[in-house]
């Protein structure tokens, strides 16, 4: 046995011994019935590795010298011995309780409620009755009625136990799955910042076949052999980073296609994963911002990763807005054969003469106030590419002085909806 095998049979011993000290005695002091049976049970259970008799045989020599020690330290009027001996029936209800519990398989029953609750109940009430039995030699106990009690207690027992043990599992699964959403979204959230570098590379690859072909017109129309010379290797040079271009455009492509094909998902289901991104935006930027979100149209759509990307911008381009208290809401709508995505917000707003230059590339009033560098200014521009190339629609603006500035984005229904 491995040191890790040992340490988790030591934990048991010293949780089941310390829990034993929790108990009622209906008949006499001398019997008991305790949680350590019920604590037993589930760390068996979940110390699945662990060899139960050798952790039953344990547990029934440490709790028999426990609770003599015990007893002889508050009571050293009686002997050792004979404190021993009116404890020594205990060690034998641990280790029927062991045997039993291996030879019924009750870890094989974990799925099979009913079947879980008659094994334990079974490991319960034959190792009490064996326990009392023996006690009842030399302590007046009626065996009958004794009987009748730790059956009883025993499936009070045992319910109690799956009950503990259903509640445990459940938990555990929730968690898991929480997990599992989180690392999801994530995901989600990665794949479509992704996607949107993916779309400026395409549109890079074009800047460059664009070059190409203009060092190779100028290489045809120059004279001078030097030139041309020059002219002829910058264009083989651009043609090389095409194709290296070419190739990392193909494999990102393939890999999220692989990942997304069969993937969809509704605009409420979307919006619920953005929400949740910007509430730890939120959190993070110490400003008191509520959230609202508007689906008056729901649909399914597996071309969803460019509109996280649209949405996400212009969420964050809201906040950054927003000097203390605010609200954001995000509607989404249908009009015609086009789908309305509104993001409005409560913020500061935007300068009149600014309207025509926001989705410029460069274009900010945005600075970190901690360092003082200024933003990139290439989200909504960013944005209106995505918009506009990808989707094949429009993305305005609508905003007047003193009220709220809203981000209006229209998509054709036939380029981003999909039916399942």
């Amino acid at each position: 046995m491995d040191r890790k095998g040992l340490e988790n049979i030591l934990a048991i011993c010293v949780v089941t011994v310390f829990m034993g000290q929790v108990y009622i005695s209906p008949f006499s002091k001398w019997f008991r019935f305790s949680l350590a049976v019920l604590v037993l049970s589930l760390l068996l259970i979940y110390f699945e590795n662990v060899s139960i008799m050798v952790v039953s045989t344990s547990i029934a020599i440490l709790m028999f010298l426990f609770r003599a020690s015990v007893h002889f330290i508050a009571y050293p009027q009686m002997s050792f011995f004979t404190t021993l001996l009116h404890y020594s029936p205990v060690a034998v209800f641990y280790l029927i309780y062991g045997l039993l519990f291996k030879l019924l398989n009750v870890r094989d029953k974990l799925k099979n409620p009913m079947m879980f609750i008659l094994s334990l109940w079974i490991c319960d009430s034959v190792g009490n009755i064996g326990e009392a039995f023996l006690r009842s030699f030399w302590i007046d106990i009626d065996f009958d009625e004794a009987t009748l009690v730790i059956i009883f207690i025993g499936l009070i027992r045992s319910l109690v136990t799956c009950f503990i043990y259903q509640i445990i599992l459940y938990s555990k699964n929730r968690f898991e799955r929480e997990q599992k959403e989180n690392k999801f979204k994530e995901l989600l959230l990665f794949t479509a910042k992704l996607k949107t570098e993916l779309f400026f590379l395409k549109k890079s690859m074009i800047d460059i076949e664009d070059m190409m072909e203009k060092s190779y017109e100028l290489y045809e129309r120059v004279e001078e052999p030097m030139l041309k010379d020059m002219a002829l290797n910058i264009s083989k040079n651009i043609h090389e980073i095409k194709k290296d271009y070419l190739r990392v455009v193909l494999g990102i492509e393939k890999t999220l296609s692989d990942e997304s094909r069969n993937l969809f998902m509704t605009v409420e289901e979307i919006l619920r994963i953005i929400n949740d991104n910007t509430l730890k935006l939120i959190g993070v930027s110490n400003k008191d911002i509520s959230m609202k979100f508007i689906v008056k149209h729901d649909f399914y759509t597996n071309d969803f990763y460019p509109l996280v990307s649209i949405l996400n911008n212009l969420i964050i381009n809201s906040i950054d807005s927003i000097d203390r208290v605010g609200e954001i809401v995000i509607e989404e709508d249908i009009r015609g054969n086009e789908y309305i995505f509104r993001v409005i917000d409560d913020g500061a707003g935007i300068e009149e003469e600014d309207i025509d230059l926001i989705f410029e590339p460069g274009f900010t009033n945005k600075f970190d106030k901690t360092t003082g560098k200024m933003s990139t200014g290439i989200g909504l521009y960013h944005v209106k590419n995505i918009v506009e190339n990808h989707y094949n629609g429009e993305i305005c603006v609508v905003y007047e002085k003193g009220k709220n500035t809203v981000f209006q984005i229209m998509i054709p229904a036939e380029k981003i909806e999909r039916r399942v």
